[in-house]
């Protein structure tokens, strides 16, 4: 009599398993999602990680400066904390056509110039490939590429070509023989994923991994995904708009409060190395409803203006409230701030609010300008060219100073900016070495006593 083969069920909507069928998925709340796989024999014990050393003494373990590999992309380098780290597995997430493996065979043909670098394309032919990188340039003969989905296979050329650096594109396309299941099934993500794992740590080669994502901009396939590898950067951006922000949002090796910006072009990617400059660049009048906004990204300060337009509501239609580039929840909650504590009526109309140039945050560092800009368009008021806000809105109406402050009006004071309104709070130790004139507020209440003094002079 032959044995059964475990099983396990799937929600195919975000990778939960469980031992049997539910109905609905404890995790994501989703109906009929459970899907079953069998596993065969001895894969529900996981397969070891180990590089084969003995355990040694942590003051003893020896760093080499090749423990880090340069992309030579200084952006991405910068964000990962100098380079791609040996022997770890960093999962690059994005929508389709952000850009991510435009990214990555730029990353491939850089590092590609001290060493074999290997490019697995589960999704494209090798001449498919080969005429996408025709339009981002030449590629030095050491970037190999494989058009290949049997993981098994993509391993045996791994090994023998033992390259600098691996890129599998995508993981939800390759897949294991000796799991039941179907390519991009929960299952064979993860044992891939396992896998990889393996061969990275083992054999101290990095491995970039590129992800799909499912219409909610998620990661698509099981949420442990993201806990397997070492480093995992969503690259965000609109269709509509040229720019690209990488995040980190997992870095075993570095910081999470980086990003990178890149502008998209027709010969791939370019680096932002001066994001305010190129967010600011076009802005020739400042309207009703205009600000100027900052936020401290890890090291690197960024300028953005903030769009806002409120108009009446025609009688029996409902209101919105619609952002672009800004999180709708910190929009609701700084509306009701500004109803509550200032007494304008909100409730009533419609708001739409935009960041320029595509760029997104959920920064509380916006709130105080997010208030601004809204009483602006309210009042058909437009504010003098060189100030710009900087706060957090609590439910109370107070406006408090925000982390690296110091660092952002010294960054503004380069920029040329003459005024600042910002949180009473805000702790600025070199005030007087700044060529700023700083507006402090306690209190939401205190904001339009400064509309006289910051509005334009006609």
């Amino acid at each position: 009599m032959s044995k059964k083969a475990k099983s396990l069920y799937y929600c195919a909507h975000c990778g939960h398993q469980e031992l049997k069928w539910v109905g609905r998925c404890p995790a994501c709340q989703e109906w009929g999602s459970f899907q079953e796989e069998e596993l065969p024999e001895g894969m529900d014990q996981l397969d070891s990680l180990s590089s084969f050393q003995k355990p040694q003494i942590l003051n003893e373990v020896k760093i080499d400066a090749s423990i880090r590999i340069g992309t030579n992309v200084t952006e991405l380098d910068r964000l990962l904390g100098g380079g791609i780290m040996a022997g770890s597995v960093l999962l690059l997430v994005g929508d389709p056509g952000v850009g991510k493996s435009t990214l990555s065979l730029l990353v491939a043909g850089n590092v590609a110039t001290a060493g074999k670098v290997l490019y697995v394309s589960g999704e494209e032919s090798t001449e498919q490939t080969k005429h996408r990188a025709d339009r981002l340039g030449s590629f030095p003969d050491s970037l190999y590429v494989l058009a290949e989905n049997n993981l098994e296979l993509i391993a045996q050329y791994l090994l023998e070509l033992k390259p600098r650096l691996v890129i599998i594109d995508s993981i939800q396309t390759v897949f294991l023989s000796k799991v039941k299941a179907t390519p991009g099934s929960p299952s064979q993500i993860k044992e891939a994923t396992i896998t990889l794992i393996k061969l990275a740590k083992q054999n101290n080669i990095p491995i970039i991994l590129i992800g799909q994502v499912t219409k909610e901009s998620q990661l698509a396939g099981p949420r442990v995904l993201e806990h397997l590898v070492d480093t995992v950067v969503y690259l965000e951006g609109n269709r509509n708009h040229s720019l690209r922000v990488a995040r980190v949002v997992k870095n075993r090796f570095g910081s999470t409060e980086e990003v990178a910006m890149f502008e998209m072009t027709g010969r791939g990617f370019q680096e932002v190395t001066n994001p305010s400059a190129y967010l600011l660049e076009g802005r020739n009048l400042m309207l009703p409803g205009s600000v100027i906004v900052a936020s401290a990204r890890g090291t690197r300060p960024i300028f953005t203006e903030i769009q806002t337009l409120v108009t009446e509501v025609p009688e029996g239609i409902p209101p919105r409230q619609i952002a672009i580039g800004i999180d709708r929840n910190r929009l609701l909650l700084v509306t009701a701030v500004l109803q509550r504590w200032v007494g304008e009526r909100l409730g009533n109309k419609n708001i739409f609010v935009s960041t320029a140039g595509g760029m997104e945050s959920d920064d509380p560092a916006f709130d105080l300008g997010i208030a601004a800009s809204l009483l602006s368009s309210m009042k058909g008021l437009a504010f003098q060219p060189k100030v710009f806000w900087l706060g957090e809105l609590t439910l109370s109406g107070e406006v408090r100073g925000v982390p690296d402050a110091e660092r952002l009006l010294a960054e503004a004071n380069r920029l040329g900016f003459t005024d600042c309104v910002l949180g009473a709070g805000a702790k600025v130790n070199k005030e007087e070495s700044l060529e700023l004139n700083l507006y402090k507020i306690p209190h939401l209440r205190s904001l339009p006593k400064l509309f006289p003094v910051l509005a334009q002079k006609e």
